[in-house]
């Protein structure tokens, strides 16, 4: 099915800050028995149990009817009807194999217990009535709350709410503020529940004062944009056989909240500094109880780059074990001279496994233990501390 300006929009937004690696525009699927074709949805992003399904629409210049009618119709009634297809392919079909931005297929069916957000982003004609985009959501009895945007303001979203985690509070906010509020939030535009998101969870109240926050509040994208890091994340991994190897490491990454990638972010740029002195320097690190999972950050000097690998895999076995986790990633950095240019080598390892006492493990903490204190400033997830 061709794309339409909107969808391809949308396709780029998802791409940049949800990764290409978990964003999905090519959906369709043949009915094995009908071989009828049909499609899954416009867009989906999927990230472990994070699933986003959209739909999106244009309005034709050629469509005579007015912005209501056309809202109504193309909206409210077949763009609905989709999005009510597409839950029902998630209950009733077995496989279904749709592709990302890198173009590795997946079964979305192995999504279907996943938190699902359903979403229609639509860009009308200019003079499109501020009555009808106010409208937050379509009730459907069958699926719940479908979230409504126009795609000006699906964009200004995501412009603010750099991290996927962000995004996922913010729909969820969405929902129990109107849930709160229907009949005023129905008269409200997008940029207030976006402002109010910002300032706080509470939705017992409505503020009109929370609109300043798009003003005043300073951004500092700086601080947790790792978009360097991630864009052809997987050009830096070494592979066995299977390039989507390194999809469980990202998927952790893409998780973290902007306070969390601060400290991310902290600890690699540290990484980066550090492994150029030479000694044995004590490791990084950083345990996220939110998703049970621990990271390791380690220098290594380019004189026992050698000894990488063991490296990598003893500290991150051990940062695994002395948290408790069931999953952990590690990094190491060395410099490395090709051609007389120096380049950063970066490899990465994750573990993932339950928890298990290991007596021998214990009493190598206990005579060496390798790391600092775990030390983490907390911080909401807010533009305001």
């Amino acid at each position: 099915m061709e794309e339409n300006k909107t969808e391809k929009i949308v396709s780029e937004i998802n791409s940049n800050v949800f990764f290409r690696e978990f964003t999905y525009s090519k959906n369709d699927f043949k009915d094995l028995d009908t071989k009828q074709e049909h499609e899954f949805a416009d867009n989906v992003v999927w990230i472990d149990d994070i699933l986003f399904v959209f739909q999106i629409k244009d309005r034709n210049s050629l469509e005579n009817e007015n912005d209501e009618k056309w809202f109504d119709s193309k909206i409210l009634r077949k763009a609905v009807q989709q999005i009510k297809s597409t839950h029902k392919y998630l209950k009733s079909y077995p496989h279904i194999e749709i592709v990302n931005e890198k173009g590795h297929k997946k079964n979305i069916i192995e999504a279907k217990d996943a938190n699902i957000s359903s979403i229609i982003v639509y860009t009308p004609n200019n003079s499109f009535p501020d009555s009808k985009r106010h409208q937050k959501f379509y009730e459907s009895k069958d699926i719940g709350l479908i979230h409504l945007f126009h795609s000006e303001d699906y964009y200004w979203i995501c412009k603010y709410l750099l991290t996927p985690a962000e995004i996922e509070e913010y729909f969820y906010f969405r929902e129990e503020l109107y849930n709160a509020h229907k009949k005023v939030v129905n008269k409200l535009p997008e940029q207030y529940v976006l402002a109010h998101f910002l300032e706080t969870l509470n939705v017992n109240h409505i503020d009109p004062s929370y609109i300043e926050n798009l003003k005043i509040i300073e951004k500092q994208f700086l601080d947790f944009d790792i978009s360097y890091l991630m864009n052809n994340f997987n050009d830096k991994m070494r592979f066995s056989n299977d390039p989507t190897e390194y999809y469980p490491i990202i998927t952790e990454i893409a998780k973290l909240n902007r306070a969390e990638l601060v400290e991310f972010k902290k600890r690699f740029v540290l990484i980066l500094e550090k492994c150029k002195i030479d000694d044995l320097l004590t490791p990084y690190r950083i345990y996220l109880p939110r998703t049970d999972c621990g990271f390791v950050f380690i220098p290594l000097h380019k004189s026992k780059a050698e000894h990488w690998d063991k490296a990598l895999f003893n500290y991150t076995m051990a940062q695994k074990y002395d948290q408790k986790a069931s999953r952990c990633i590690g990094v190491i950095v060395y410099e490395m001279i090709i051609n007389n240019e120096t380049y950063f080598d970066i490899n990465w390892n994750f573990i993932e496994s339950d928890w298990v006492y290991n007596s021998e493990m214990e009493q190598l903490l206990k005579d060496n233990f390798p790391f600092r204190d775990v030390k983490m400033k907390k911080l909401d997830n807010r533009y305001k501390e």
